[in-house]
């Protein structure tokens, strides 16, 4: 077992309000794309459970772990610090659980994305993106086609934070262009 009970409510007791609840609805999503889609359960819920440790730091947190585990804040990151808690969240994965490195991975893109994501890190986007108590435009047609069709349903997902990001006069970080584009056909 990746991630043991003793763990995971240790994980859980780390979070409160909005952000234990959200964890809770990531950990239950990931589990069904990954049974609907063939991929590891425990891996998917494992990622989820961990993937926003670290959302509630503040810049000053953040950019101390960065400093701890050598992470080099990139493009957007430099002045949009909150994209900063993929990584440092996957690092906290790393070095305090013992993740693998596909679950690492899929915690320090499931905001951004990455061109050519691996099932696990498209699962752990998803998830994300769609869990039950999120409520906004759209999200009941990314859930249908989550379940569907995962490459597009990330499509319609990055289509709309990018038209989201672009309608608040928000940077974009590359790699979520680089994600999108990496899913169109040629």
């Amino acid at each position: 077992m990746i991630c043991t009970e003793e763990m995971r409510r240790e994980i859980l007791s780390r979070l409160s309000g909005y952000r234990l609840k959200h964890t809770l609805g990531c950990e239950k999503a990931a589990r069904k794309l990954a049974k609907k889609f063939g991929e590891d359960e425990e891996k998917c819920a494992f990622a989820m459970l961990l993937h926003d440790i670290t959302k509630e730091f503040s810049k000053e947190q953040q950019l101390n772990l960065c400093e701890k585990y050598g992470i080099i804040p990139k493009g957007v990151e430099q002045t949009e610090w909150k994209m900063l808690h993929g990584k440092t969240a996957a690092a906290i994965a790393q070095h305090e659980y013992g993740a693998p490195q596909d679950v690492v991975d899929a915690i320090a893109y499931h905001t951004t994305g990455r061109a050519n994501m691996t099932k696990i890190e498209k699962i752990a986007y998803l998830a994300d993106y769609i869990e039950e108590n999120r409520d906004f435009e759209g999200v009941k047609t990314a859930r249908k086609l989550a379940y569907r069709d995962m490459d597009k349903a990330l499509r319609y997902c990055f289509d709309s934070s990018l038209r989201e990001l672009i309608h608040r006069g928000k940077k974009i970080h590359s790699d979520t262009v680089e994600a999108r584009n990496s899913l169109l056909s040629d």
